[in-house]
């Protein structure tokens, strides 16, 4: 409700500077096409960031189950992950050949530098499939939301702010809802979990470097996402090949397309929606902002517990697992409220500071 009103509040003022503006054209005798113009360039830049926070919710939500489909035919997670980066490889270069995107070559500094990143992004994404695969998609929605909560936790212990009231709460009511669902999940395996747990771990590492070093800073998107790919597929060659996995994998890829038509098809589609998903997160975040990618997250992730109730077998488990998501994803929602509204002060803040500043500046002068 707040999201509405802040967004709707917005929109008017946007409105209400474009009457102003009119306003100044007619006084200055501005030829009005260039007033019907900008008009248009606004409504179409809110048509795009409508359409982008929509297209990265909607792949998001749809990768999770097209992964957990692939992965229950084709139970190889480091395979699954190198013909990702395979994909992404070849995606970024066919849209360098087409003149959609530049990217530098990558030199040795630099690949030293994201060296650290990629081992932990990597490493986090393959503890995450596992973890799709081995629990149903809402236990595995609880266990994700705790990498914020790990975040805060890193953040204290490396110096940072002591969080207020209403996030320690709700990072409580986060924590609580998952030792209930644990409790209460019937189809409890042990390893899926600690999959989860680490892949949460893994991710916080990944955050907090990135924020703390900057490490990804100069580089964009497309370029994140090739040169990701160009450093973590020798190792995950030397992986699968080095456990024999390559050979059972590729068994197992031939057996299944024979069994079911769907299967190539399938894998195809969860291979383009990795990098697809990439270039999404990317173009939200600019047509919008990182704290709208993060509502946009968590709107999607509750939605996917919701819908992971009714799909590939549902969830077995007792009261005490329904409570858990439900406890779960509302400290979720409640902590990105919170988040939201602090960000939102904080600009707030920012713009009277600077209306004040402007006004010294101008009874200065």
């Amino acid at each position: 409700m707040d999201l509405q009103r802040v967004s709707r509040k917005s929109f008017s003022s946007e409105i209400e500077g474009e009457r102003m503006r009119f306003r100044d054209v007619e006084a200055k005798d501005v030829p009005l096409h260039e007033n019907a113009d900008h008009i248009r360039s606004l409504y179409s830049q809110q048509i795009m960031s409508a359409a982008s926070a929509t297209a990265y919710g909607l792949i998001g939500l749809l990768m999770g189950f097209v992964n957990k489909a692939v992965l229950l035919q084709w139970p190889y997670p480091n395979s699954f992950l190198a013909l990702q980066m395979v994909a992404s490889i070849v995606i970024v270069y066919a849209f360098k050949a087409w003149g959609l995107t530049t990217v530098q070559p990558l030199h040795v500094k630099a690949a030293k530098a994201l060296l650290p990143v990629v081992f932990f992004y990597n490493t986090n994404v393959g503890f995450a499939l596992a973890a799709v695969r081995a629990l149903s998609i809402p236990v595995y929605h609880v266990l994700k939301r705790l990498t914020p909560v790990m975040v805060l936790v890193g953040k204290s212990f490396m110096g940072g702010a002591i969080p207020s009231k209403q996030i320690t709460l709700s990072v409580l009511t986060v924590v609580s809802g998952c030792i209930m669902a644990g409790f209460g999940d019937l189809s409890f395996d042990l390893s899926g979990y600690s999959a989860a747990l680490i892949s949460c771990a893994l991710q916080t590492s990944y955050l907090l470097l990135v924020e703390r070093t900057g490490t990804e800073k100069g580089f964009n998107s497309m370029e994140l996402l090739l040169y990701n790919g160009i450093l973590s597929l020798p190792v995950l060659l030397i992986i699968i090949l080095g456990t024999g996995e390559v050979w059972d994998s590729f068994e197992s890829m031939r057996i299944q397309s024979r069994e079911s038509l769907a299967f190539l098809p399938l894998l195809l589609v969860s291979l383009l929606m990795g990098s697809l998903l990439n270039y999404c997160l990317f173009l939200c975040t600019l047509c919008n902002s990182a704290l709208t990618t993060t509502i946009v997250g968590t709107l999607r992730s509750v939605l996917g517990t919701v819908l992971g109730f009714f799909v590939f077998g549902g969830v077995k488990g007792t009261i005490f697992i329904f409570l858990g998501v439900l406890f779960n994803t509302l400290g979720g929602v409640w902590y990105t409220l919170i988040k939201f509204k602090e960000k939102h002060k904080e600009k707030q803040s920012k713009e009277q500071y600077r209306i004040l500043e402007a006004s010294s500046s101008f009874k200065g002068g």
